[in-house]
């Protein structure tokens, strides 16, 4: 289960996070939260981040990856969980410095194979609406926008906790897994 993905042209490869990672992966997810729009999240949200003992987790499930450089230097992560039965892409983030090379779409294939792999037929996520490179991106992966009605208990939750927090124009998204209704 811990196949490595290698771009040697762009000099990246993906693999399973290793502990020597987990120190690493917050700087990450605060360098990213750099891009977004002035204003667009709220103050406290840019310095959060995910605890260390969510990463050990994810690590330790087998369900986190990290994007390297060649000099193995971690430059971005995905965290895929299961909640209720449910896979959620949890957390993607590209540090900026190496954003716009295919990382985060690379990302999101290994956490899209590992969910069809462990038998789920849908993948989901929450994210922006209204950010141009948000949603849009996600769409262009496979993922659709889901009407309230259609989104999961859980993932329900997860989008009133985020709303709570000041995060706004949230939308629950989600991809087929079942090959006959991919893109």
């Amino acid at each position: 289960m811990n196949s490595a993905w290698e771009n040697k042209a762009a000099g990246y490869w993906i693999r399973l996070a290793e502990p020597r990672d987990l120190p690493l992966l917050n700087a990450i997810e605060l360098a990213a939260a750099t891009v977004f729009p002035v204003g667009a999240l709220p103050e406290q949200v840019l310095s959060e981040r995910l605890p260390l003992e969510v990463l050990r987790a994810g690590m330790q499930a087998e369900s986190l990856w990290v994007a390297l450089t060649s000099e193995e230097e971690p430059v971005g992560y995905l965290l895929l969980q299961v909640l209720e039965g449910i896979p959620l892409l949890a957390q993607v983030d590209v540090h900026p410095a190496h954003g716009r090379r295919g990382l985060g779409t690379s990302l999101i294939a290994r956490g899209v194979r590992h969910a069809r792999e462990a038998g789920f037929p849908a993948l989901y996520l929450t994210t922006f609406a209204h950010i141009p490179w948000n949603a849009p991106f996600y769409e262009r992966l496979g993922f659709v926008a889901l009407p309230k009605e259609e989104v999961p208990g859980v993932i329900a939750d997860i989008l009133r906790d985020e709303q709570a927090r000041g995060l706004d124009h949230r939308v629950a998204m989600r991809r087929s897994l079942r090959e006959k209704d991919q893109p």
